[in-house]
């Protein structure tokens, strides 16, 4: 009996389309901007990797009929290059969002862009109180907390818990809008502990991607007394610069850094030196298992993606895929989004989480911590390393003991 050829064509066709799974599903686009080179380009490699494994895991559990896909343009962490990528992702990638665009400077000048093309932001990496504009409300969707937050918290225990006066205190500037509205927070945190105004700290200025760490470790030798805690208000590859040559000449006060510095790229650099680091993080400690989140991505690193390293950006990262995920499941759209429709299944994601509070509550639970910041103390003198939702009262003991 002869065979018809079309027939096992369609046969074939069919059995490859059920081997493949989706390989031929519609692709659905998102831009990322950031720095992906140069001093903070492990920063924005870290956040990419992060984003990419949380895609990776709804193209292999979503039965919908598109994949996500990440396209990131390399800002060198400089805000005057940003518009013109992100016009380009708009105008010749088809983004339909952008997602965990690195940087104060950099988002902010990106807003009349996001704005003239309807263009959602999802997790920004930025605590700014500029982007809670009401204009922006409805573009931007981000659940971090913001630098005022963090700043409490690291004041609490600086100031509150250890006794660290203000006049005691200095702080390591980046020189643009990043630091200008951390400074502020950071004020305004200080003023119970006694502190009347900005210019009573000590402040140490160095320009953004181009640190003048001499003239900082200068500005810091030539005080009467040095410092018992510095606030790094800074990229991690500023800040692990001042840290390491302020050890060199003797120097180690408590330094105080933002969830922004990066602390496990930063206390990396600095294994060899007596620093002292307090840090802020935005979710739980990476071991606690106990946080179904972390599990998840825990196994979504070692099955989907082995080689890469799991850390504090690159889990921002694949949380703010996961939050894209939530949103796109919810919307139960059975056709690739438009940028409209993906705008609109942002705004009723965010509508219906809404608490009493009038805060979103996303479906993704992290952890029982209502500020949703976390801490965690490097103690490099003695190797000794502690990450919780508090200090305990042994780490404050040893801090005030030194």
């Amino acid at each position: 009996m002869r065979r018809n050829p079309s027939i096992w064509r369609k046969v074939a066709l069919a059995v490859a389309s059920v081997l493949l799974g989706n390989v031929s599903a519609e692709q659905v686009y998102f831009g990322f901007t950031g720095p992906l080179s140069g001093a903070s380009g492990q920063f924005g490699q870290q956040l990419t990797s992060g984003i990419r494994l949380g895609f990776s895991r709804f193209n292999a559990q979503s039965d919908l009929p598109y994949q996500l896909s990440l396209i990131a343009r390399d800002d060198g962490y400089e805000p005057d290059k940003t518009p013109d990528l992100v016009k380009h992702l708009v105008e010749e990638n088809r983004v339909i969002g952008l997602v965990g665009s690195v940087g104060t400077p950099t988002t902010i000048s990106t807003l009349p862009i996001l704005k003239h093309y309807q263009l959602p932001l999802v997790s920004p990496i930025t605590g700014s109180s500029l982007l809670k504009q009401d204009d922006l409300q409805s573009l931007i969707f981000t659940h971090r907390p913001n630098y005022h937050d963090e700043a409490q918290q690291l004041v609490k225990y600086v100031a509150g818990n250890l006794a660290i006066s203000p006049k005691d205190m200095a702080v390591y500037i980046q020189k643009d809008s990043y630091g200008e509205v951390t400074l502020r927070s950071l004020t305004d945190a200080l003023k119970p502990y006694g502190l009347n105004h900005a210019n009573d700290l000590l402040q140490i200025h160095y320009v953004r991607n181009h640190p003048h760490t001499e003239q900082a470790v200068a500005q810091v030798l030539s005080q009467p007394n040095p410092p018992k805690a510095i606030f790094l208000i800074s990229t991690f590859p500023a800040a692990s610069e001042l840290i390491r040559m302020l050890d060199k000449v003797g120097i180690s006060p408590l330094f105080a850094a933002f969830s922004f510095v990066s602390h496990e790229t930063l206390n990396e650099q600095l294994k060899h030196t007596k620093a002292r680091v307090l840090s802020t993080q935005l979710h739980p400690c990476l071991d606690d298992t106990s946080s179904p989140i972390i599990k998840e991505f825990l196994d979504d690193l070692k099955s989907l993606s082995p080689s890469t390293r799991a850390t504090s950006v690159v889990f921002e990262g694949y949380m703010a895929a996961r939050y894209i995920e939530q949103a796109l499941i919810a919307s139960k759209l059975t056709s690739p989004p438009t940028r409209q429709e993906f705008h609109q299944a942002l705004i009723d994601y965010e509508r219906s989480h809404k608490t009493d509070q009038n805060r979103t509550k996303p479906k993704i639970e992290m952890g029982q911590n209502k500020n949703g910041i976390w801490l965690e103390w490097h103690n490099h003198r003695t190797d000794k390393f502690y990450c919780g939702d508090s200090l305990p009262e042994a780490s404050i003991i040893e801090v005030v003991n030194e």
